[in-house]
């Protein structure tokens, strides 16, 4: 026996919107619209756009959102601004490392000098500013300009940084210090770590005076300055000049796309979630399964449930690997009128590449990580190839009547959080704060990684039905099972609850 971790965070009710976010910074952006008279959209893209501030290392305008939308109406739309792989990219463009190195957050054989996840040669084009104004033009009812303020403010004025941004920018220095502006911007002039308030000494702020104008380039022209103009120009000159091959053809051929959303079916329950290259058909697989057994008259907790999940989550994966080619961060809003907002968006790593072109302040996407570098295999690099990504917002329909917005930042344990948190609501009864910070599995067709709250004696019966076992323990800083947030629109009283991680600094407001 051994001491463990028990946090707990509160579950706020409110009747006047919500918004969920991994920063309380962001939370409040978001509120902040909602108080304007914004719906949940632009409350998620005000939100998203801050969290690319203040949390640089998980999301950015440089990096790739997806998000779904249902309308209070009942219509429902998906937008994704995916990346893909450059013009100029080939199958065999870096050199392996030979033997069984393994290397990156998706372990493809490893690199020399991790070419392919970080430095301007892991660079891939970005989308997370085209399909955020997207669905702010299409769906939003706030000006532009109003909904990116608080996002402009923040860089421009900086913010008091907190332990885990903190501790974030220390992790990835070595990544950060290769090459471009990262260096210059997130860590003292004599190259320390910025310091949080610790009670003893003052503490430092983040100030992104570069990012701010561009910020307010994309506020008054629109992305369009992203990916042609200047600021383009400023990309594609510094990623060169550092050794990428990211074209100007690649930033002005881009375009963020809506789509219709992939709905299936699970316990009467209408999903609402990303199709295509991402974590969305992944869920609805393992929901697909999930709903021909009776999960519900399981124990929660106990060997027979989550055998049942580690199993679904297996056949997804394995369809997942041979039929698709694949730090992130995640919020969720919902309004007055319930029109809900689940939005994912990613960087790739902590801080995506590392690399900041110079006068930008933009951290870009790592996109070459999610491709195997060895020519032939189906997520092989190929000009232009889009990436297959993990992102799973998820919104779930009782009826006719909204339920739950959620998803998490996580790579590809996204999607076995994303499931049992929607088991945990649908068959457990789970209230969001609950769903989201449960005990979870995780099962891709190899180990199953155990979260070590789990009882023992549910680990030996796992083991015990040929389960290999994988004891995991989550910490302040960890990812083992991902990090979920949630709304749920309460059935009985129509009141909004959030739950969020409770090891995190992530929060939900109410209003």
């Amino acid at each position: 026996m051994r001491s463990q971790w028990h946090h707990s965070k509160t579950e706020p009710v409110a009747r006047g919107g919500m918004v969920t976010a991994e920063h309380h910074l962001a939370a409040e952006a978001g509120v902040e619209m909602l108080r304007d008279g914004g719906n949940a959209v632009d409350a998620a893209v005000a939100a998203a756009f801050v969290m690319g501030v203040v949390e640089p290392f998980t999301s950015g305008i440089g990096g790739i959102a997806g998000l779904v939308i249902r309308r209070a109406d009942g219509t429902v739309a998906s937008i994704e601004g995916s990346t893909r792989a450059t013009l100029g990219a080939r199958a065999d463009m870096f050199e392996l490392v030979g033997g069984d190195a393994r290397a990156g957050m998706y372990l493809w054989p490893a690199v020399k000098g991790g070419a392919n996840i970080d430095g301007a040669t892991s660079v891939s084009v970005p989308g997370q500013a085209a399909a955020l104004c997207l669905a702010l033009e299409r769906y939003g009812s706030l000006p532009r300009g109003r909904v990116m303020e608080p996002s402009i403010r923040l860089a421009r004025e900086g913010f008091e940084i907190d332990w885990y941004v903190a501790l974030a920018f220390a992790m990835y220095a070595e990544r950060l210090w290769k090459a471009g502006d990262a260096r210059r911007i997130f860590f003292r002039p004599s190259g320390a770590p910025l310091r949080p308030p610790i009670g003893t000494e003052p503490s430092d702020r983040v100030v992104q005076t570069d990012l701010a104008r561009t910020l307010e380039c994309i506020a008054r022209e629109g992305p369009e300055v992203l990916y042609r103009g200047e600021i383009a120009e400023a990309i594609v000159a510094d990623v060169r000049a550092n050794g990428g091959v990211l074209g100007a053809a690649d930033l002005a051929s881009y375009e963020a796309s809506e789509r219709k959303p992939l709905q299936t079916m699970y316990r009467g329950h209408r999903v609402i979630t990303l199709d295509g290259l991402t974590g969305g058909p992944t869920v609805a697989r393992a929901l697909t399964v999930l709903d021909a057994f009776p999960v519900g008259a399981k124990e929660q907790g106990g060997v027979d449930h989550l055998h049942l999940v580690a199993e679904a989550l297996r056949a997804a994966f394995l369809y997942r690997f041979s039929q698709l080619a694949d730090h992130t961060t995640h919020l969720n809003a919902i309004d007055k009128e319930h029109t809900m907002v689940s939005l994912t968006q990613t960087l790739g790593q902590g801080f995506g590449s590392g690399f900041v072109p110079k006068g930008t302040g933009i951290v870009l996407v790592d996109g070459m990580t999610w491709f195997d570098p060895v020519p032939g295999h189906p997520n092989s690099i190929a000009p232009g190839k889009r990436v297959l990504w993990a992102g799973a917002p998820t919104l779930i329909v009782r009826g006719n009547a909204p339920l739950l917005a959620v998803g998490a930042p996580g790579g590809r344990k996204i999607m076995s959080a994303v499931t049992q948190a929607i088991v945990n609501v649908v068959d457990f009864g789970d209230g969001p704060q609950d769903a989201v910070n449960r005990p979870r599995v995780h099962d891709e067709g190899e180990e199953l990684l155990v979260d070590s709250r789990i009882p023992g004696e549910v680990r030996e019966g796992l083991a015990a039905l040929g389960h290999q076992i994988e004891v995991k323990e989550e910490t302040l800083m960890s990812a083992w099972f991902a990090r979920p947030n949630a709304i749920l629109i309460d059935p009985k009283t129509g009141e909004l609850r959030g739950g969020v991680d409770q090891l995190k600094p992530a929060v939900a407001i109410g209003l």
